[in-house]
């Protein structure tokens, strides 16, 4: 979409976008055209800069098929993504979604003076107004109804990005702050970046003490290394910032938003204590619960009689300052400075830089900005990792090695799956993180992390779908994988290392290092299950799916070990299968998602619908949800209310994802399955590929997040 007449003042000499790829890194730059230059995009570029990133209203479907039968359908589909993948062997895609993230990237980059190209802030600020709702907020993703969270982190963005007060979006978003009750009920998060750049006071927001890193590890609960990776990294980088109350320069622009956040009040006179732990309504999916709120007024207590009343009372935390600085160093540095996410991303960024100035580590921070910035018809956005690279690009393999039938006799799609073996290959992390041990990390040595091999985080479910794919490569008549022997069993050690005995599954990063209970001390609101790396569906089917595909080729290595842990998996599965008979997933929408890899891994060891109950109660809770169009359709709402919600329409991504299940599973009405694939062929359009619908990504139960590839997959 194109800025409105009011937004003249921020166009710029057309910029001609384009996408530099290498190793799975992507960076998009404008290259500004003279007047009658011309230049072409390559195919990826448009089909990435046309095709819509998200679109929730979407209609197309044909009145019948397109192609003749199935087979044709399926080698015209292959035959498009093939067009669509990288030079390097990956598929890369839209990972956006949550409307938080470009903000703090925004708001720390001001405080830090760093400045952007104009294109960028351009697409940028094109991007938050194209997805500004009617109500003149914003969501927490670009399809959730308008927080307090995301419409004040926005509004602050758009300004620091030069959108004026008196723009029509300005106005609105002021209108919708006020009308319901201000930026003081912003969740804790939203209350550290306005503290951070000054327009908000740091005696209102809940303490955040970096003492808790300089404790014994045996500490139960709050020590930090047993907490889920992603709130311990956050959280140290919010912590180190917080207890140096380091927050950006007061100049007029800062002034101004104090006066436009605060229009009723001067901003000297606010009682800011009053804010604290106050949540609006719309944000506040995991109120706070009672030990949390006791913990938080024993850290209040600390904060105004320990470290600013008694002698010697910031002792403790300087240590805790000291460790915290280690702790967002190192997690920069073996992660080539990417992060695992893009929260703690900006907020080490922006930490170093208070403690360091401009220095080479500094420096390095900044340059893997662009890595996070992806470009598409929306406008450019901040995506929940460097990108989706290898996680994509396996199931794209598996898809296309699996019809083997249309591939022995196609010459392009062999050589796409040399390409994306060579990528995978080229992905598998070779060696454990330094000092893992001393900074509270599992081992990697034969793991794949979500999208590069950069990046480097061990993710169990991705280094599972990495060992498939490279097994699957390992058995092709086609062509033999590059990965040695001992790669494979470094990853099955993986695999093996991150099993969790105390409830039979895998997490994502981690194994569980203590009990669910510490839920009770989660302070973000916004989110559920965040203090620990709990176990999910998805990931303990996959990884038992891997070991068992393992197993089949290496039949003598460590056999008892993958027999155990795959039985005390499956009992896992069945003990979380619904009283419906539905499997609820933490990673994708929803229960179509989840049923899919737990029937799956079922059906490896043999069961089908005639012989496993657990695979005809799953299958019987799909078939009862069937739309009337043959396919099925499921919202993001599913994982928020841990219900099935069905959409009014049938889903592409949703309907795929069924069929799949009820295939593997051996669903005995093959006119049910058969309905569902016509409504896929129908979908399909003229060149292959498939129209974009509805975000089918979530995390933490409550923020959904785009995976536009894998409408294709």
């Amino acid at each position: 979409k194109e800025l409105t007449k009011e937004d003249e003042h921020n166009h710029y000499k057309k910029a001609f976008w384009k996408l530099s790829n290498k190793q799975g890194r992507h960076i998009w730059y404008p290259k500004v055209l003279d007047e009658g230059e011309e230049e072409e995009h390559t195919f990826i570029e448009k089909h990435v800069l046309s095709k819509p990133s998200n679109n929730p209203h979407a209609k197309y479907e044909n009145k019948k098929p397109l192609f003749k039968d199935v087979e044709e359908s399926l080698k015209e589909a292959m035959n498009f993504y093939t067009k669509v993948q990288m030079d390097d062997g990956h598929w890369g895609g839209d990972y956006g979604g949550p409307m938080f993230l470009l903000p703090g990237h925004i708001i720390c980059c001001y405080i830090m003076g760093i400045e952007f190209p104009k294109p960028y802030n351009d697409e940028m600020t094109r991007y938050m107004l194209n997805h500004q709702r009617k109500d003149g907020g914003w969501g927490l993703h670009i399809e959730g109804h308008s927080t307090m969270f995301g419409t004040c982190l926005q509004y602050l963005a758009l300004r620091l990005l030069g959108l004026p007060s008196t723009h029509s979006a300005a106005a609105r978003a002021r209108a919708f702050i006020n009308r319901e009750g201000g930026p003081g009920l912003c969740p804790q998060w939203g209350k550290f970046y306005m503290c951070a750049l000054n327009v908000f006071s740091w005696k209102g927001i809940d303490p955040i003490p970096t003492e808790t890193w300089s404790l014994p590890t045996w500490v139960p609960y709050i020590h930090p290394s047993k907490w889920w990776c992603h709130t311990r990294v956050v959280f140290v980088a919010m912590g180190y910032i917080y207890c140096n109350r380091f927050s950006c320069p007061i100049n007029p622009l800062i002034l101004e938003l104090r006066k436009e956040l605060f229009p009723y009040q001067k901003f000297e006179n606010i009682k800011w204590e009053s804010f604290r732990g106050q949540v609006h309504d719309y944000d506040n999916y995991f109120p706070a619960k009672w030990p949390w709120k006791v913990l938080k007024h024993v850290a209040v207590a600390y904060e105004n009689w320990v470290v600013d009343f008694l002698p010697f009372g910031d002792t403790f935390r300087k240590w805790g300052n000291e460790e915290a600085l280690k702790q967002i160093k190192h997690e920069d540095e073996i992660t080539n400075h990417i992060c695992i996410g893009p929260v703690n991303k900006v907020l080490n960024m922006l930490a170093v830089y208070f403690a360091e100035g401009f220095s080479k580590h500094t420096l390095n921070n900044i340059s893997r900005l662009y890595d996070y910035l992806w470009l598409s018809d929306d406008g450019m956005k901040y995506q929940g990792v460097n990108g989706s690279q290898l996680w994509d690009t396996a199931f794209a393999a598996q898809a296309i090695a699996n019809a083997e039938s249309i591939v022995k006799d196609d010459k392009p799609l062999q050589k796409s799956l040399e390409n994306a073996e060579r990528f995978i290959a080229y992905t598998q992390i070779k060696q454990d993180p330094p000092e893992h041990e001393r900074y509270y990390r599992q081992i990697s040595k034969g793991a794949w992390s979500f999208s590069t091999f950069d990046h480097g985080w061990t993710v169990s479910d991705c280094t599972a779908e990495g060992l498939k794919s490279t097994l699957m490569f390992k058995e092709s008549s086609l062509f033999k994988t590059t990965v040695p022997d001992q790669l494979i069993l470094d990853s099955v050690n993986v695999i093996l290392s991150m099993f969790n005995p105390q409830n039979g599954g895998w997490a994502t990063y981690e194994t569980s290092r203590t009990t669910p209970m510490i839920e009770y001390l989660n302070p973000a609101a916004l989110f559920g299950e965040i203090m620990i790396d709990y176990p999910h569906i998805e990931c303990t089917s996959a990884c038992m799916t891997a070991l068992l595909r393992f197993k089949k080729q290496f039949p003598n290595h460590r056999t008892n070990e993958i027999d155990h842990v795959v039985k005390e998996g499956i009992a896992f599965l069945r003990r979380r299968q619904q009283k419906n008979g539905g499997w609820y997933g933490c990673w994708a929408v929803c229960y179509c998602y989840a049923a899919w890899f737990a029937i799956g891994v079922l059906s490896e060891l043999g069961g089908n619908y005639n012989t496993d109950d657990s695979i005809k109660r799953g299958c019987d809770f799909l078939v009862e949800r069937q739309l009337s169009d043959g396919g099925w359709g499921e919202s993001v709402e599913s994982c928020v209310q841990h219900r099935y919600v069905s959409t009014d329409r049938s889903l592409v991504v949703s309907t795929s994802w069924v069929l799949l299940a009820l295939m593997i599973g051996g669903y005995p009405d093959k006119s049910v399955i058969d309905k569902g694939i016509e409504l896929l062929r129908r979908r399909q359009m003229p060149n292959g590929d498939f129209p974009q619908e509805n975000i089918c990504g979530i995390f933490n139960h409550n923020c959904a997040i785009s995976y536009s590839n894998y409408r294709n997959v």
